[in-house]
């Protein structure tokens, strides 16, 4: 239970009592990262070849790395000031307004809200095209409704779900997220095992045969970057924390647990079927039980997610706009019109992964990148200040107040020694707890500077490129779904 606006601050520490413990925390890293590192991502990183390695190598360790400044610049604006924890709906923002003043904090809420908005966008398409390759599969191709029409079947059937607002356990839904996840990853590593060579598909031309080899490479690192985007989730995962200086074991385990699993099916998958692959591994497979289940999970999983994670961005607009939280019409109006929204613009994009690169590229980007060692180095120097302006009030309060016998002195002193001494030695623990690599301010600066300047220039290449890809893929190589059924409803 997290303190509430009307909360005192001197009971905030004292509630959190029925936490998430660390296992749980890796569950819910692990259910935002869902089926996507299994069943899409090792496309792009088959294609770059053995660069791909590194891609997924460096842009990861840099995630990890941000994600754990981000816990670590939340537990120092605690200490800075109290009353951020009664920001705890908000934390992001919340930093982003101690930080760098309201105008910052605008511009966080606003790209961590259109973030959120537009990752549901891929899960719907994917999901539709699973299900239209259930139908395909299952019926001998004789039941053939386009993936078009899914994603408009499935926003209509979501939407009623929607006005529900958000699930009430949180843990027993991440639970049941995970375990479809890792059902599909089972189901698809013994459907890529027990293929046999004639079953596998014959080989085609590839449209990435001809790319150079940068315009891979950028293309992955927005669709790595969209898949493993934990940072605008992170912050409320920790003020959850029983044990909120755990966090990087909760980060870590999570990385490494969807690590496993797309690293062993994309070896499997690059030894069975090369370059062939399609964006997801499922239309690449040959119809078999396993793989209808795959198909099955997959949709459910995408669409549970899409409705867990986007709850939080409802919630979030209609405190904007003054919509009681309990339910009414005007809650059922809003979240409506922004179903039919997402449902629009799924329906006008020609391939989900581009849609991956284009907001893992230039929306998660910042987020993930730039402001997390930017808001780390801020809080650093604020909490420096802060602890510097402290000791010298105490001092002051000592020297103004000191007894003239030190067999007189006050029960207040030796707390305050107390104090500082418990203080020093936590502050060293957790520096050599969490930092070990890290030698001294200036490395830590140095390392800070190099990630924002390096994604800053990733970020403006990866938007270059995915605009001019979308440009080409709309008049190239396939018409978006709106374009075929705009067509189809001239014809009624």
């Amino acid at each position: 239970m997290q303190a509430e606006e009307t909360t005192p601050l001197l009971k905030a520490n004292t509630i959190s009592t029925n936490g998430l413990s660390v296992f749980f925390a890796v569950i819910c890293v692990v259910d935002v990262f869902g089926v996507f590192p299994v069943v899409a991502l090792p496309k792009p990183i088959i294609d770059c070849g053995f660069y791909g390695i590194l891609v997924i190598l460096i842009v990861c360790s840099v995630q990890v790395y941000t994600a754990v400044l981000l816990g670590k610049c939340w537990n120092l604006a605690e200490e800075i000031n109290p009353t951020i924890v009664r920001k705890n709906r908000y934390p992001y923002s919340a930093l982003a307004e101690l930080t760098f003043g309201k105008y910052w904090s605008y511009c966080v809420t606003f790209l961590v809200d259109l973030t959120v908005f537009g990752g549901g966008i891929p899960n719907l398409i994917l999901a539709a095209q699973n299900l239209e390759l259930l139908g395909l599969r299952i019926s001998n191709d004789s039941f053939d409704v386009s993936f078009c029409y899914w994603i408009i079947i499935l926003g209509t059937i979501l939407c009623p779900v929607l006005w529900l607002g958000s699930p009430k356990d949180m843990k027993v839904l991440c639970t049941i997220s995970v375990i479809l996840v890792t059902s599909v990853y089972v189901l698809t590593c013994g459907c890529l095992i027990f293929t046999s060579p004639d079953e596998m598909p014959q080989p085609e031309t590839s449209r990435n045969s001809s790319t150079e080899l940068w315009k891979l490479l950028m293309s992955a690192y927005g669709i790595v970057a969209f898949q493993f985007d934990i940072h605008p989730t992170i912050l409320t995962i920790q003020m959850d924390m029983v044990n909120k200086t755990k966090l990087s074991y909760a980060i870590i385990g999570g990385f490494g647990v969807s690590l496993f699993m797309f690293g062993t099916t994309s070896i499997i998958t690059a030894v069975k079927y090369g370059s062939t692959i399609k964006p997801s591994i499922l239309e690449t497979l040959p119809t078999s039980i396993s793989l209808h289940f795959a198909a099955t999970l997959v949709a459910v999983q995408l669409c549970l997610t899409s409705a867990v994670s986007n709850s939080a961005l409802y919630q979030h607009m209609e405190d904007c706009l003054n919509i009681s939280r309990e339910f009414n019409h005007k809650r059922c109006i809003l979240r409506t019109i922004l179903t039919i929204l997402a449902i629009v613009i799924a329906e006008s994009v020609p391939r989900f992964d581009l849609v991956m690169s284009l907001i893992g590229g230039t929306l998660i980007g910042p987020l993930v990148f730039v402001l997390p060692p930017l808001f780390y180095l801020k809080v650093k120097r604020m909490h420096r200040e802060y602890m510097e302006q402290m000791e010298k009030e105490s001092f002051s309060n000592i020297v103004l107040n000191k007894p003239r016998s030190s067999s007189h002195r006050t029960e207040y002193d030796r707390d305050l020694a107390k104090y500082y001494e418990a203080k020093f030695k936590e502050e060293f623990h957790n520096e050599n707890s969490l930092s070990q690599w890290v030698c001294n301010k200036e490395v830590e600066i140095a390392i800070c500077l190099v990630i924002i300047i390096s994604s800053i220039a990733a970020t403006c290449c990866t938007t270059y490129l995915n605009i001019s890809t979308a440009a080409l893929s709309y008049t190239n190589w396939s018409k978006p779904c709106i374009y075929n059924v705009s067509n189809a409803l001239l014809y009624l």
